[in-house]
């Protein structure tokens, strides 16, 4: 669409005459990318305290800038908001002096074509969908956080609580081995007998004698070497095979045969 020349209407203001400039543009929105398209009038005369020539785009290059800066502002998908807020500004700017003219009046009509709508449609979605992936992301982090979380307080506490004591150690195994037929508040698995399991725990406690000599053996196959252990593996197994123990001597056996 061309630009109207400038259009005279009736009256004088300060003594001059008063005229009307239309012209189409297509502000930037919000989205620099995004552009509304307006139809702009703006009503203007010369300002008589300048003598100089004036040019006739003077009053819609000075009503132009005011829309750019306001359109800056609005969202393309809400055209007639945008209508309203950029005609405030303008109307909060006037009488507008500059370039030898005094722009007293505009009107700005503000549209959106099909494809520019569409642009922006997708742009949401996929500024939505994005928007929603970081936020699965975030809670992918924070569910592996926590994880982690867990596994490091689970070391500390086999660790520190169970590792370091016999009878902790064999009653943890105890509750591990049927922890899917336990409730999630404890409680022991049906049929079993407590009297039997405080039996089994008591033999594991602190300085009885089998654990005693358990941990003398431990801190003595750490002094050998891998020979050595060897060694003194196949003199545990031709032990416990002359107490007439062989399918425990064909377990350390096993054991010996897979540690080569």
């Amino acid at each position: 669409m061309r630009r109207k020349q400038p259009v005279p209407r009736p009256g004088l203001t300060d003594g001059s005459p008063t005229w009307t400039s239309t012209f189409p543009d297509r502000p930037r929105s919000a989205d620099p990318t995004l552009r509304f398209t307006a139809q702009i009038q703006v009503t203007w005369h010369r300002d008589d305290s300048l003598g100089s020539p004036v040019s006739r785009h003077a009053a819609a290059r000075l009503i132009r800038d005011v829309v750019d800066a306001a359109a800056a502002e609005c969202d393309v998908l809400r055209p007639d908001a945008a209508e309203q807020d950029i005609a405030a500004t303008v109307h909060a700017c006037l009488p507008l002096t500059g370039e030898g003219v005094v722009v007293t009046d505009a009107r700005i009509r503000i549209s959106v074509d099909d494809p520019t709508r569409n642009a922006a449609l997708t742009a949401e979605r996929l500024q939505q969908d994005f928007q929603r992936r970081a936020i699965q992301l975030q809670h992918e982090y924070e569910l592996d956080e926590l994880a982690r979380r867990q596994v490091q307080a689970r070391e500390a506490f086999l660790r520190n609580e169970i590792l370091a004591n016999p009878a902790s150690a064999r009653l943890y195994a105890l509750l591990e081995s049927s922890a899917d037929h336990w409730p999630r508040l404890a409680g022991t698995q049906p049929g079993t007998d407590l009297r039997d399991l405080v039996r089994e725990i008591q033999q594991w406690q602190p300085g009885r004698r089998w654990v005693t000599v358990a941990q003398l053996l431990h801190e003595f196959l750490e002094n050998l070497s891998a020979e050595g252990r060897r060694e003194l593996l196949t003199l545990l197994i031709d032990a416990v095979q002359a107490f007439g123990a062989d399918e425990t001597a064909q377990r350390l056996a096993s054991l010996a045969s897979e540690a080569q």
